[in-house]
């Protein structure tokens, strides 16, 4: 392949497949928006360069770049930035499957940083909550380029920004810092809302991430499951304020979001196998 000579030419999918392309390409900065499974194996994309920057998230899948200097292998989670001077298309196994984005833009990332070189592209390797960041993202220019108007026009500058952003600090923050912050939150969530009776589903909604995930942060920083770890906090945190003696056991089991005292003092009891009444301090047992 080397010396060879590549078109500039933007390659569709097979007819079905979802795609958008500006009526007015000249208006716009977004030049193209691509999603879904894609079959490189049986219909693969042949080697081109592109009018544009070229953004690629790969949802699912394995597909095969092809560059002038050879195959790149992708996997699920790889998201890549490519020059306009670089020539690349796409293949696969037969018969297998990829969903993937595509962002097709006039102008050059916000960031120098993220610049690829000429002829050349980045890549970066991102954990779920980023990939979801990101194919929210694409959403949103979907429904904003079915409606174009000038304040579609702004929104999907603001997509590209937040685009841009999200793959910088995704790459200057190693998963274990970020893993370390959002345990962080965690912890202080549960510290500014005890009453809270379904903290493992309210941690979901504030960090962002599914129950599993939610379970692999509590494993990795506390060797417990999600539901375990909450527990022993709870259980915990009721045993330092029966000792504080400062509130009944009535009141601790209301501040901790239980509806009825009993159903508090059975679960303590089940926990420590000792009564609320015994670990209150004298005169704080009711």
């Amino acid at each position: 392949m080397p010396g060879k000579s590549y078109p500039r030419r933007l390659y569709l999918p097979p007819a079905g497949r979802p795609r958008w392309l500006p009526r007015n390409p000249d208006a716009w900065d977004l030049l193209y928006l691509s999603w879904g499974q894609r079959w490189f194996g049986d219909s693969p994309i042949p080697v081109a360069m592109h009018d544009g920057w070229v953004y690629v998230v790969i949802l699912e899948g394995t597909p095969t770049l092809v560059t002038g200097d050879g195959l790149v292998e992708m996997r699920t989670g790889s998201v890549l930035i490519i020059h306009p001077d670089c020539a690349y298309g796409w293949t696969d196994s037969p018969r297998r499957s990829s969903r993937i984005l595509t962002w097709l833009w006039r102008s050059a990332p916000a960031l120098a940083s993220l610049q690829p070189p000429r002829g050349g592209f980045r890549r970066f390797e991102l954990d779920r909550a980023t990939l979801r960041r990101l194919a929210a993202l694409h959403v949103n220019c979907v429904r904003e380029v079915a409606t174009p108007d000038e304040a579609a026009v702004l929104s999907l500058h603001c997509a590209r920004l937040e685009l841009d952003i999200a793959l910088a600090r995704a790459e200057n923050r190693p998963p274990e810092v970020d893993s370390r912050y959002r345990m962080k939150l965690a912890l202080e969530f549960l510290r500014n809302n005890p009453a809270e009776r379904q903290p493992a589903q309210r941690l979901c909604e504030y960090l962002q991430v599914t129950p599993a995930a939610l379970n692999e942060l509590f494993r990795q920083h506390s060797g417990e499951n999600a539901r375990s770890f909450l527990l022993r906090w709870r259980m915990e945190l009721a045993r330092v304020k029966l000792r504080d003696g400062r509130l009944p056991a009535k009141q601790v089991a209301f501040e901790l979001g239980y509806r009825h005292a009993n159903d508090f003092s059975r679960a303590f009891k089940r926990f420590f196998g000792v009564t609320a009444r015994k670990v209150a301090a004298p005169g704080k047992a009711g």
